[in-house]
């Protein structure tokens, strides 16, 4: 019996300054790259949020994360074409263990600690 595909977690860190289209391109780009040889598990978007450290002169960043299973070429892919992409700030494709966590909704985190507070 086959091992099942591995599962990985992309996370990404977008120029917050880079104009909406941008940004909402690059998603629907990486969507198509992802679906067209894997398969697409969960998608969030994590909004814009202060960085732990500036990289450059950003201080804030759009963050995005995808969760997918897909072949290494994917993978080879995937890098290639955010290295080159204006609109990334930062990106890392993260390999999954066999139980996974479920990914945070952030918006609802901050709601609550909003109500907290």
């Amino acid at each position: 019996m086959a091992a099942p595909a591995p599962s990985y977690d992309l996370v990404l860190l977008l120029h917050a300054s880079a104009e909406d289209e941008a940004r909402q391109k690059l998603a629907v780009d990486l969507d198509k790259l992802i679906q067209g040889q894997g398969t697409i598990l969960e998608g969030r978007e994590w909004g814009v949020r202060q960085l732990a450290y500036p990289i450059g002169d950003e201080t804030k960043a759009e963050y995005r994360v995808f969760r997918f299973q897909g072949p290494a070429e994917l993978l080879n892919e995937l890098n290639r074409q955010l290295k080159i992409n204006d609109v990334v700030l930062r990106h890392r494709i993260i390999k999954l263990q066999r139980n996974p966590v479920d990914l945070p909704d952030l918006a609802e985190i901050d709601a609550a600690a909003a109500a907290a507070a």
